[in-house]
């Protein structure tokens, strides 16, 4: 009998009595079932939408960028902070596995320095603004200060201080903080030298101040004794044609009251053309102070009992620099080829070169150490001297590669950083393992656990540096860009998996430092890639085979000139021809093997700009006009711009007809419309006269005259703008600060998209297939934001009710990270979600509005209910199908044949579908997309 019952279907006799008027009751429910309510977004006007748009980040972040200073948290060695040249300020709080940005939205995201307060660790200053004098070293706009680790910043005034070598706080008081500023990088002002408040910022003093032409770059306090300060003045400025490293301004400065008043320090030191200084106190001996000094006097053939100078460095040492980027790569030095001659190389005087000055009796009197020149090359870019917190011999100069003494800074080894990129900017050293080292240079962020002789490369920093990007049209298409010092690279818009682009789906394409970089649009195997003063390069992607393609002058004629950043275009009419741009235009029928000059200089050819040491008067931009072949215009760095209509046979020149405000400056952009034959779009840059104003124009009569468009645009330089390739009314532009879009075809601009972060955008484009905008940011790498919403917003139909085309859809794999877990301390770009967006443009309040989704053989998938709003509505499908009420019943299901209730969701196969607008029971129309 006990048996009999164990045999019995016990739970099958519990659960019909229950199943079946619960199945009755959801089997009516589902037929009943309305629409899905699903989160639906209305937007009442374009503006509204250009703002809500999303940004999704490619990064990368392997190559990373520019670190200028690291800062550690005295209490927790977890926590640390990292400072990007240009890319805002980042906190670890687990030693590097994972950094988050906090400072992205603030002010200038170009940091100079940052300084912890040894009393109140999580008070931070942060000084915006690099002090490394570079061409891209951007400005900023003062001081800021957190007192919660970075969570919340204020402003803490010196706004006009542009540029800011570093900030110090007195160990003993939080509220005395010196404050190194070197202002303006190219143009005069007052708002420089030392500075000093007594009640933590409320208030600023300048203490040490030279002239409008000299700021301070570095500041130093007694470890021990507070009253004494040292700070070493700099007299530098740097034009668009030349930079002027040195000066009498120049000089080392000690103050025995607190900062009260300085006394300039000869005693021991040299004179003349000196140009940067830097200081460290060494903690183990207080007393005891080091000094770098730029000595740009001319070298002795002999020197009395010192012993001689060290040579030159020969081609291929660290320092050396090489023109052609395939050299630069090959000896694996991509280092900060800043300056070169017009033209050819030029041979200078050799010079004493970097010195190191140390002091026992706390900077009164100085004694000359090295033999041999050690320091940066060139010397403005550097500047950093750190000591040993336990070994005050041991001394570290941060330079091309990182040198190293052990011996109080008689001789040096230049092997302090093996293994990893060069230009070194920051560094720390663990006072309680001094093995420990926290290293930031050119190509990102660095640690050492053996005193330096191997490193752990951080490749979860996103802060790439770019300058130029373009896209291929393969599916999904590819993003080239050229980075600072890093080369240029190759990044999917989407890596083989949902989880986001990997590093290992991004390759090189060449060396140097990179900038403009073009696709052959019929072959995107084909990538043409420019590295400093026209290193111009053809890359042949299936067998990575380069060859340097630049034009050479005929014999007897004079040099060519290049800049920094020399334009590359491919014609729209004929993807074998590519012009590129010197001080002349020109043009290769046959992707660069062979080269023609299209037209005369088209510069000024100023003699005071060509006697400079960068070369200047150079062809900035280029575009030929889609709509007529050999319709060239072109712009100079020098404020030239310039038409012809017959491919360079004549030219005419239009800077004449340009507006006053805008002549002499800088041509950023010149961009032929798509829609119009004579209308072309302008833009040029005052950055490199310290101003910031936008200055945006078009012309429609081929030049003859200019309207200026830039309208309620942000005090921020234009670098590029873009006509969209589908709706002529729409306008992109990035600027120092950002991305902003005109939906009126210009004189009227908004934010585009909510979270792209404060940094300059120094090239945007527009996908011709994709509805995507890509920017290449200088300072946090590339950004992807879907467009096709405000490309498809109804303009003369606004009256009509309409359903918008969807985009189709490649979905990606939910694939494996690569191993076992998610790589440690590498970037992953944003994920790509697997959903359709779906959008009506509803004229009026409608009831009963719905969106259904169809198979092309009727069967209805998925429906949601509109709310009754007037605008375009906008809704995410995730591909699921059938209603939620029938995937509860499904798991329920599951849950009774003993699956333990795991969540199986029916999706949509791949295929072809309809999106279809239905009001009040009538169809509005449909509209076919595919999923793969």
């Amino acid at each position: 009998m006990n048996q009999s019952r164990n045999n019995r279907p016990f739970g099958l006799s519990l659960t019909i009595p229950v199943l079946i008027p619960l199945g009755a009751f959801l089997l009516g429910t589902m037929l009943s079932a309305p629409a899905l309510k699903a989160q639906v977004q209305v937007f009442g006007n374009k503006a509204e939408l250009s703002k809500m748009l999303t940004w999704r980040q490619l990064g990368p972040g392997n190559h990373s960028g520019r670190i200028v200073d690291i800062a550690v948290d005295p209490r927790n060695k977890s926590v640390y902070y990292v400072a990007s040249a240009s890319g805002g300020l980042w906190k670890t709080t687990d030693r590097g596995r994972t950094f988050t940005s906090v400072f992205k939205m603030k002010g200038q995201t170009s940091i100079g320095d940052i300084a912890i307060d040894p009393k109140k660790p999580d008070t931070i200053w942060l000084g915006t603004g690099e002090a490394n004098n570079q061409r891209s070293s951007y400005h900023g706009d003062g001081i800021y200060k957190s007192l919660d680790g970075g969570k919340t910043w204020e402003h803490m005034g010196l706004s006009a201080s542009h540029h800011i070598g570093r900030i110090v706080v007195d160990p003993r008081d939080s509220n005395h903080v010196f404050v190194a500023a070197l202002g303006n990088l190219y143009t005069p002002n007052k708002e420089r030298g030392l500075y000093v408040t007594r009640d933590g910022g409320k208030s600023w003093r300048a203490c040490l101040q030279v002239d409008e032409n000299v700021g301070v770059v570095d500041v130093a306090i007694h470890p021990k004794r507070s009253s004494i300060v040292l700070a070493t003045s700099y007299d530098r400025r740097r034009r668009a044609w030349n930079f002027q490293n040195t000066g009498p301004g120049s000089g080392l400065w000690r103050s025995e009251n607190g900062g009260k008043t300085f006394q300039r320090l000869t005693l021991g030191l040299p004179s003349g053309k000196i140009g940067r200084m830097g200081l460290a106190f060494a903690p183990s001996k207080p007393n005891l102070v080091y000094l770098t000094v730029e000595n740009d006097n001319r070298r002795r053939i002999k020197r009395a009992k010192a012993g001689p100078e060290a040579a030159p460095l020969a081609q291929g040492e660290a320092g050396a620099k090489y023109e052609d980027p395939l050299l630069a790569e090959f000896f694996g030095e991509e280092s900060e080829a800043d300056e070169a001659p017009q033209g050819r190389r030029q041979r200078r005087s050799p010079t004493v070169g970097g010195e190191v000055y140390r002091s026992e009796d706390t900077g009164k009197t100085w004694k000359r150490m090295n033999r041999q020149p050690v320091g940066g090359s060139p010397a403005y870019y550097y500047g950093q001297i750190r000591v040993d917190p336990r070994n005050a011999d041991k001394v570290y100069v941060l330079s091309v590669p990182l040198y190293v003494s052990t011996n109080g800074g008689k001789s040096f080894s230049r092997k302090g950083a093996p293994g990893i990129h060069v230009d070194h900017h920051a560094l720390w050293i663990d006072p309680s393992d001094t093995n420990r080292l926290l290293l930031g240079n050119d190509g990102g962020f660095n640690e050492s656990f053996d005193g330096g002789k191997s490193w752990v490369h951080y490749e979860n920093l996103p802060v790439g540096q770019y300058y130029a990007i373009t896209v291929d049209r393969n599916k999904p298409y590819r993003v080239f860009g050229g980075t600072q010092d890093n080369g240029t690279w190759c990044i999917p818009s989407r890596g083989p998996i949902a989880g986001g682009t990997r590093l290992q789906d991004c390759f090189k394409v060449s060396g140097g430092d990179g900038f403009y970089a073009v696709v052959d649009p019929e072959d995107p195997n084909i990538v043409y890639s420019e590295s400093q003063f026209g290193g111009l390069v053809r890359t042949d992607l299936r067998q990575m085979q380069r060859r340097g393609i630049k034009p050479r002058p005929r014999k007897g004629e004079k040099p060519y000139r290049f800049n920094w950043s020399s334009p590359i275009l491919v014609s729209p009419h004929n993807h074998t021809t590519i012009y590129f741009g010197g001080n002349k235009l020109f043009k290769s029928l046959d992707r660069g093997d062979h080269w023609a000059a299209v037209s005369q200089d088209l510069t000024t050819q100023d003699a005071e700009k060509l006697k400079g040491n960068v070369p200047h008067c150079t062809i900035t931009t280029i575009d030929e006009s889609p709509l007529r072949q050999g319709l060239l215009w072109v712009g100079t760095d020098d404020g030239k711009l310039w038409l012809s209509p017959d491919d360079g046979r004549s030219w005419r020149d239009l800077a004449p007809a340009m507006p006053e405000e805008a002549r002499g400056l800088w041509v950023s952009r010149i961009v032929a419309s798509r829609y119009k034959e004579g209308r072309a779009w302008l833009a040029l840059t005052g950055y490199r006269e310290d101003r910031f104003d936008p200055l945006l124009y078009v012309t429609e009569d081929y030049g003859l005259s200019f309207r200026k468009v830039s309208g309620n645009l942000p005090q921020e330089a234009v670098n590029v703008v873009r006509e969209d390739p589908r709706n002529p009314d729409l306008i992109f532009v990035g600027t120092e600060g950002g991305a902003y879009v005109s939906t009126e075809g210009g004189g009227s601009w908004h934010p585009l998209g909510s979270n792209l972060p404060r940094v300059a955008v120094h090239d945007l484009v527009v996908h011709p297939d994709e509805g995507d905008v890509i920017v290449g940011t200088h300072g946090r790498g590339i950004w992807v934001c879907d467009v096709s919403l405000l490309e498809s917003w109804p303009g003369a139909d606004a009256r009509v009710t309409t359903l918008t085309q969807p985009r189709d859809l490649k979905r990606l794999p939910r694939g494996p990270m690569g191993g076992y877990m998610s790589p440690v301390r590498q970037f992953r770009g944003d994920p790509v979600k697997n959903r359709v967006l779906l959008s009506a443009w509803m004229p009026a309040a409608t009831k009963k509005a719905q969106i259904r989704v169809v198979s092309l053989e009727g069967k209805q998938l998925q429906s949601f209910d509109l709310p009754e709003q007037s605008g375009l509505h906008v809704l995410s499908w995730d591909l699921r199908t059938g209603s939620r009420i029938g995937n509860v019943f499904s798991r329920m299901t599951q849950a009774m044949r003993g699956r333990g209730g795991r969540r199986r969701q029916s999706f949509a196969r791949s295929g072809t579908y309809r999106v279809e607008l239905w009001v009040d029971g009538k169809s509005q129309g449909a509209k076919a997309f595919r999923l793969d």
